[in-house]
């Protein structure tokens, strides 16, 4: 025996997410899926094999997040100026999140073998792998995955306002619309940190288990180094998105109202 046969459950629970986000988001909930086997394809085809192949994980996971933010945006929420808006956020803020990665990488000294699933790539004998690239990569990969919905929350907040009041000035939709966002970054951050936490809870273990040292040299330790850095990145995208989005739709549907 190899190991336990689970396909016949994991096709049941994936078919029972499948029905419960049809009933309830009807046919958005089928573009959103359509969008998501967009991105896996994007991940397993494009953008992993050509990194195992020995090319730039930095460029590359950079070029299919811009791939992946405008094609499954697209298809998950339709061809439409808010959506167009919803993108132009998006790709900026995931710009600014490359930047802030490969600032926070190169002053921590972040090498990228923190984690056990480097170490057994190593032991694939690939050749030479960019630890950092993989390590930004993911980093970029996880950023995008939560401006998708901020950025898209956010502007169709300020466009269900216009059309609830199109005589608003610039300065009170940004301003009610601000009001919404806050509570998105309240709620988002909050979720955002615990949904890393929950996927790298071994890392409370290990601090638990390793209490007698000082608590400065746990969090300075590569491996937890990497996952708080992760994190940071993610919320700082998720603070920053809430305001562009919001000033972007917010001048776009103003200037509409004149």
């Amino acid at each position: 025996i190899v190991d336990e046969y689970r396909l016949p459950y994991l096709a049941i629970f994936v078919l029972l997410f499948v029905i419960l986000a049809i009933i309830f988001g009807r046919w958005r909930a089928v573009t959103s899926i359509v969008g998501l086997f967009f991105s896996l394809t994007v991940l397993l085809y494009f953008l992993a094999p050509r990194i195992l192949s020995g090319s730039n994980p930095v460029q590359l996971s950079l070029v299919a997040c811009v791939i992946i933010a405008i094609v499954s945006l697209y298809i998950a929420h339709g061809f439409n100026r808010r959506t167009s808006l919803s993108v132009i956020s998006t790709l900026i803020i995931i710009f600014a999140a490359f930047g802030f990665s490969l600032v926070a990488i190169k002053i921590l000294r972040l090498f990228g073998n923190g984690t056990e699933e480097i170490l057994l790539l190593q032991s694939y004998s690939l050749g030479t792998l960019n630890l950092q690239g993989l390590l930004l990569a993911g980093i970029l990969i996880g950023t995008l995955g939560i401006l998708d919905d901020i950025t898209t929350a956010q502007t169709a907040a300020v466009e269900e306002l216009h059309k609830a009041n199109p005589k608003l000035s610039f300065k009170e939709l940004y301003s009610s619309a601000m009001s919404i966002g806050r509570e998105h970054i309240a709620s988002l951050v909050n979720t955002l940190i615990l949904a890393y936490a929950g996927a790298f809870f071994p890392l409370f273990l290990i601090i638990i288990i390793n209490f007698n040292q000082p608590f400065w040299t746990i969090v300075n330790s590569e491996f937890i180094s990497e996952e708080i850095v992760r994190a940071l990145v993610g919320s700082t995208a998720l603070v920053l998105a809430v305001p562009l989005a919001t000033l972007l739709s917010s001048y776009y549907y103003f200037k509409k109202a004149k």
